[in-house]
């Protein structure tokens, strides 16, 4: 497996003009309600450079695959930027939940302004991202415009039912890796999902091929929230902007520590169960112990394979699109970059 840790150039290429068609899109618009919308996004506050924050990877893909299927990303780009919209809701929502003050090696927005304005701002984002769809669209094709509202709806759904299992996994204390994947498949893959999904629609796809590029979208989604779950853990911070302390702390139930959970056995397992179901938080001295029962149990190791497990199927589905090969290459190489990560 290739070390390759840069996304394609290819598919990052799309992302300063996505940067600008969002800036466009909330440029001009008063009140406290933007200043929080823009600060979040990256286009005001200290250290702001009028570029959308993050990757961008789910709004690239949209174009990215577009273009691969002979479609024209510009029309495509409203559902991009709708559906980075949405992502970024999703964010500054998390943010409240998980109680965390740093997003993009920045102040989330509930520690600059309040939990209850970040509520607000998170709100905003979402109904933004309905505006995108109607003040971006030209107007051409509304059944396949339809299609792609319909769709992002769907999508946003899933995300939000994924982050309801999220948080409702951390009250329980019987749940298995495949109770974990059916969280993340709703959580995390639902957007790349979608992200193919609006690809495809723009793409021309019939619906078979749409069905595939879903797949491979889904198979991303493991991958990149398994790989997550390790830099949650043993990720270094000064390249995560965010504590890799924050999922111990939070006692969330990551790939890990349900994988230790399941498959641990003796004294290790049973002191695990002691320190993550007390009350509160973990203290810091608890988060080193977890982190060496884990180790001790092969969490770590076994945290690579499955993520590595989930690329090699991806590949699979990789080859059985009707994406060209210069096309492949690329979402291997991006796949390469998912598994690989350090941030």
């Amino acid at each position: 497996m290739s070390r390759n840790e840069k996304i394609p150039s290819r598919l990052s290429g799309y992302r300063e003009e996505i940067s600008q068609e969002l800036r466009a899109h909330v440029d001009g618009r008063q009140g406290k309600l933007y200043e929080m919308v823009n600060y979040h996004l990256g286009f005001d506050g200290e250290a702001a450079d009028r570029r959308l924050q993050g990757k961008a990877i789910r709004p690239c893909l949209v174009l990215f695959t577009t273009e691969a299927l002979g479609g024209n990303p510009a029309e495509a780009m409203p559902a991009a930027i709708s559906l980075e919209l949405i992502h970024n809701f999703s964010l500054v929502h998390d943010d409240i939940q998980d109680d965390a003050d740093t997003r993009r090696g920045r102040e989330s927005v509930q520690k600059r302004w309040s939990p209850a304005q970040a509520i607000n701002a998170g709100d905003g984002l979402k109904d933004l991202s309905l505006l995108a769809l109607t003040e971006l669209s030209d107007g051409n094709s509304p059944e396949r415009a339809l299609e792609a509202v319909s769709a992002l709806g769907e999508y946003s759904l899933r995300m939000i039912q994924g982050q309801v299992l999220d948080l409702h996994y951390m009250e329980r204390d019987d749940i298995d890796i495949s109770g974990y994947l059916k969280m993340i498949r709703d959580k995390t893959c639902a957007l790349l999902e979608g992200a193919f999904h609006l690809g495809g629609i723009y793409g021309g796809a019939d619906a078979s091929e749409i069905d595939g590029l879903i797949e491979f979208g889904r198979l991303l989604g493991y991958v990149y929230q398994i790989r997550d779950d390790y830099l949650g853990i043993w990720g270094q911070p000064e390249m995560a902007g965010k504590s890799v302390q924050s999922d111990l702390v939070e006692k969330k139930r990551s790939f890990p520590v349900v994988y230790a959970m399941q498959e641990g056995r003796g004294d290790e397992l049973e002191e695990l169960n002691d320190i993550y179901y007390r009350e509160g938080k973990l203290t810091e001295e608890e988060v080193n112990r977890v982190r060496n029962i884990l180790e001790g149990m092969s969490a770590r190791e076994k945290t690579e394979e499955w993520a590595e497990k989930y690329w090699e199927e991806a590949e699979e589905q990789l080859k059985r699109t009707n994406m060209g090969a210069r096309a492949k290459e690329d979402l291997k190489k991006f796949g390469s970059f998912l598994l690989n990560r350090k941030k």
